[in-house]
């Protein structure tokens, strides 16, 4: 007995140090922004002692120091820590490399990215957030492969224009964009209110839209509540718009050397006649006399007058969300303010979101979600930007007694910029979608979803009259503005409208254990309407009251019109999987249009994909993951339709008019008369685009190496093509389905992910290209803007002559063939290539040698994404670019031509441009022909046709966005008592590398009206 109490006392005692070394150790685990993870699990190491983060990310563990924990989450990276002597831990969780079980958002749902057979890409709604760019569509730019977007402009407000996979037909090829689930616009949505974009770019994955679908879907998701405590979230960022590189117009010196010369060589550079316009001395004299008599010898820098160096921006985000298990609702508003680089424009854009969703019961739960957004755009009536290049430095704007000068034959844009009214439009776009979701039994669940919007547009355009003056009478004005000599108003209303219904049905079951599936069915119908309205009065008696009220009875016209359109649509998908190694997807879509006749309104769209992961056959299990992770090899087959081709062209219908008669009094009176002018085709049908695809998906490294490469073919058929009517039938030249388009390309991506103890970085790149060749076109081309479309070559090639330098001397001149008798020494000389007899016949003309010079669109679309991070430092860099595109070098780049006849000159033909007053070496040089009319305008002028000599490789390398921003550490946060804190600065198009004209943006096909910028912010983040 004695020594069975001993054994007892000695265990006691032995135990009794352990049990006093262990404690409770206390923390918080956070994402790397600072925001809780709820549910995350610590595990002391080797036990069964574990605990489970709060709604606030904390926990409480018994362990003891030299104790392991190990903290996991779902995708993040395990986390190991050493219980130290501290009872208080903060633990940041690095996301987790692997995304294969990253749900991905597709056509009427979700699905795991591991799972996916079709070509699905996607970003995240936070490195959209971070660029803080002006418009959601800007913020995708070298993000996705296969997606190529060119901005339209540089201005405030302005939108992009989005491709994907390059062109689909000649009339409409605009993606599709749905928006949770409902067709939308892209620029209807807050980029803060964004959690994830997928782009659904092959059949596969787009046929399920059916007769939309041709040019490829956007599916943006936005963000909702999750279960938890309220928060609130703020991210706000001030800055301002820099002008970079602009257009530099000659001065005044230099412009009347230069207009000398143009005039001198158009008068067949006749001896003493040099200075024709302006004589030397006058020239010689020029700024002397500016110094004495600034009026009668203006010199004005238009662009320094009439533009700025920066100007303000600001945008305002703010987010409330509160979740339990029955209420989850998310709120969110958003401001955002932007000036432009000259006075008088602006833009405003105010965004409200609200999503809420409900659990009533297990099997019962519904959502309403609702969105408003305003855009308002106040600009002057006069754009400066493009009058700072016509103008010349010789037109005065304003006197020196501080009235308006009569700038160039009446034309002051000065004077017209600040007082000759403005051009002003809102946009109020406003929707709402209530879905019930009932889940009788596990795995079967059944949707409805009502849906209708509305977008109502508002213009109001007022024209003063502006009055200008001489130096020496500042009281009685000398005339009136070119253009702005009566007062006018112009109002437009647009309301457009519509709404959808959907229906869903989805079962998914898994048996026995190896063969997962997913069923899907569907009912949508849609029914949009639009009802312009205009009226306008021209010779209004009052400046200052600009309103229908006021409006001139005699000079008042009205205009407006209403259209409809609508379809019905039946949809279904079966996804099959076998132990997760093979799997195959079927789609199907029945539309039915309104835009088409009975007999042809309906179009089926099916698609078939497999999938087949290679990394899970026993040839490749047992490869090393630090070697190869995941392999899979995806292929696709479908068709897409497209049905917008405008409202029923297959119908005859009336246009109206009010033409002015004489009656039988001679008193001319206004009659209404009604005609046909669209020649209706009865047989006309959707354009139906077939498309294969490849892929390849593979990790390795540990899924620190990503590789994604897909190539496709699609052909589109039966599209839309103008038929050459006679001018005497008095028809509008109607469409009919009548051409084929092939398109092949490829798109590859790559990215690289990992962390060196507290240094994480990645870097993404993808890379895309695509050729699209014109097939049956019936016989037919079409000619637009100096590009030809044209069976068996390149979409929209650019069609004209082959050039071989300019006509150095006389001899050169008379030995070689011309365009014209106009052509003479320093012209461009062009390639005699055939005749009519097939053979060249020693004459240039536009009937026999042009020829196609190569394609317009972009090859090599590429971009790239660089992030860094360290203890709570960050940086974000995003490129993007095209690696060659045959672009035309506008005349417009490098002389400026106003309406009314007069020319400006830009710095680029300074000193390039051939000359007599040049030696022949200078000339051989020279870059550009000699001055004259006939190279800015005239389409018989030899200079200004379309030729190989204007044409130049428009590829470029662009910085869209640095980012540097600091998280606050968690034990900061505390003290403040917030949740997250993050402050950080950007600059937006810091650089461009490219070949065009200083000043010319590579993005845009903007001739004067826009301009380069880059934009500063300076922001905060902080939630609590």
């Amino acid at each position: 007995m004695n020594r069975i109490a001993l054994f007892l006392i000695s265990v006691f005692l032995l135990a009794l140090p352990a049990a006093a070394q262990q404690k409770n150790i206390s923390g918080i685990v956070t994402e790397p922004s600072g925001e809780p993870l709820i549910g995350a699990t610590i595990m002391v190491k080797g036990t069964n002692t574990a605990a489970v983060t709060d709604i606030d990310g904390k926990f409480s563990i018994k362990a003891k120091p030299g104790d392991t924990l190990q903290v996991t989450y779902v995708g993040f990276q395990k986390q190991i820590i050493k219980v130290a002597a501290s009872d208080n831990l903060t633990i940041v969780m690095q996301e987790e490399a692997n995304t294969l079980d990253e749900m991905v958002v597709v056509g009427y749902g979700t699905m795991k990215k591991a799972d996916l057979t079709g070509a699905v890409t996607n970003v995240s709604g936070s490195k959209l957030e971070d660029m803080r760019a002006s418009s959601v569509s800007q913020s995708l730019q070298g993000s996705m492969p296969g997606i190529y977007v060119s901005r339209t402009s540089g201005m405030p407000g302005a939108e992009a224009t989005i491709r994907v996979r390059g062109i689909t037909s000649i009339g409409d090829s605009d993606p599709l964009v749905i928006v949770d689930g409902i067709p939308d616009s892209m620029e209807s949505v807050n980029s803060a209110d964004i959690e994830s974009i997928s782009v659904l770019k092959d059949a596969a994955s787009a046929s399920i839209y059916g007769a939309r679908a041709a040019a490829g879907v956007i599916l943006i998701t936005t963000k909702k509540a999750k279960e938890g405590k309220a928060k609130v979230e703020y991210q706000g960022t001030v800055g301002f718009v820099q002008s970079t590189e602009t257009p530099k117009p000659v001065g005044a010196i230099d412009y009347m050397n230069m207009y000398n010369e143009l005039k001198w060589n158009d008068g067949g550079n006749q001896e003493g006649q040099e200075y024709s316009a302006y004589p030397k001395d006058y020239i010689d004299s020029y700024l002397a006399n500016n110094a004495v008599n600034p009026d009668e010898y203006p010199i004005t820098d238009w662009r320094e007058l009439m533009t700025r160096k920066t100007a303000p921006t600001t945008k305002h985000d703010l987010k409330v969300s509160y979740g339990n298990k029955v209420v989850q609702t998310k709120v969110s508003l958003g401001y955002e303010y932007t000036e432009a680089l000259y006075e008088g424009r602006d833009y405003q854009r105010l965004t409200a979101r609200v999503n809420n969703n409900f659990k009533v019961t297990k099997w019962l739960q519904f959502g309403l979600d609702a969105y408003y957004r305003r855009g308002i755009t106040r600009q002057p009536q006069t754009n400066p930007l493009a009058a700072t290049l016509y103008m010349t430095p010789l037109d005065p704007a304003v006197n020196s007694n501080g009235t308006y000068a009569a700038g160039h034959n009446s034309s002051n844009p000065w004077a017209t910029m600040n007082e000759g009214g403005r051009n002003n439009q809102w946009t109020d776009r406003l929707g709402a979608k209530l879905s019930v979701i009932i889940t009788p039994f596990e795995g079967l669940s059944i949707s409805g979803v009502w849906a209708p919007g509305m977008l109502f547009t508002r213009k109001k355009s007022y024209v003063k009259k502006v009055s200008y003056y001489t130096a020496d009478n500042p009281d009685e004005p000398a005339g009136y503005a070119s253009g702005f000599s009566l007062n006018k108003l112009t109002e437009n209303r647009n309301l457009n409208t519509w709404g959808t219904k959907q229906l869903f049905i989805n079962y998914n079951k898994t048996f026995a254990e190896d063969h997962r599936t997913d069923f899907m069915i569907g009912y949508e119908d849609y029914e949009a309407s639009s009802n312009p309205l205009e009226a306008a009065s021209d010779a209004m008696e009052l400046s200052d009251y600009f309103y229908l009220t006021n409006a001139n009875t005699n000079n008042l016209s009205v205009d407006g019109s209403e259209t409809q359109n609508a379809y019905r649509s039946i949809f279904g998908r079966i996804n099959y999987s076998y132990k997760g190694r093979y799997m195959a997807q079927f789609n199907a879509r029945w539309d039915r249009s309104s835009r088409f006749a009975r007999k042809y309104r309906t179009g089926f769209f099916p698609s078939a994909s497999i999938g087949w992961v290679m990394s899970e056959e026993s040839f490749l299990r047992d490869v090393d993951p630090r070697i190869l992770t995941f392999l899979k090899l995806r292929g696709s087959y479908g068709t897409l339709g497209n049905e917008r081709i405008g409202n029923y062209p297959y119908q005859a219908s009336m246009t109206f008019s009010h033409p002015v008669m004489v009656d039988g009094s001679g008193k001319p009176v206004s009659v209404l008369t009604a005609s046909q002018r669209d020649y209706n085709i009865p047989d006309i049908t959707w354009e139906t685009t077939h498309s294969w695809d490849v892929g390849l998906d593979a990790t390795f490294l540990n899924s620190r190496l990503n590789l994604t490469f897909d190539w496709y073919w699609k052909k589109t058929k039966d599209m839309l093509l103008s038929i050459q009517l006679p001018i005497f039938m008095g028809y509008d030249n109607p469409k009919q389905n009548a051409g084929d388009m092939t398109t092949k390309g490829w798109d590859l991506q790559l990215g690289w992910r990992d962390n060196i103890g507290d240094f994480s970085y990645s870097v993404n790149f993808n890379l895309s290209d695509y050729r699209s060749v014109m097939g049956n076109m019936s016989g037919k081309q079409q000619e637009s803007g100096g590009t030809i479309t044209m069976e068996g070559v390149e979409y929209m090639s650019w069609y004209g002559f082959k050039s071989n330098g300019l006509y150095q001397n006389a001899e050169d001149l008379a030995n070689s063939p011309v365009l014209n008798a106009n052509t003479t020494v320093g012209d461009i000389k062009y390639l005699d290539v055939n005749g009519s007899e097939g053979l060249p016949d020693g004459a240039i003309s536009a009937q026999y040698d042009r020829v196609v010079l190569g394609s317009s669109q972009p090859r090599l679309i590429y971009g790239a994404q660089i992030a860094l991070g360290w203890k709570g430092f960050e940086m974000s860099a995003a490129f993007n670019g095209i690696g060659k595109q045959n672009k035309m070098l506008s005349r417009a780049m490098l002389y400026q031509r106003h309406a009314a006849g007069w020319t400006q000159f830009t710095g680029e033909v300074i000193g390039t441009s051939w000359s007599y007053y040049n030696t022949p070496e200078q000339n051989l040089a020279a870059k550009y022909p000699r001055l004259s009319d006939m190279t800015i305008d005239g389409s018989s002028g030899n200079n200004s046709q379309v030729s190989d000599f204007w044409m130049f490789n428009g590829g470029y390398f662009r910085c869209k966005n640095i980012t540097l921003g600091y998280s606050f550490q968690p034990n900061i946060t505390k003290k403040l008592k917030l949740n997250s804190l993050r402050v950080f600065a950007s600059v937006s198009d810091p650089f461009s590398i490219d070949r065009y004209p200083q000043g010319w943006d590579p993005e845009t096909t903007d001739t004067g009206s826009s301009y380069i910028a880059r934009t500063w912010n300076f922001g905060v983040a902080v939630s609590f």
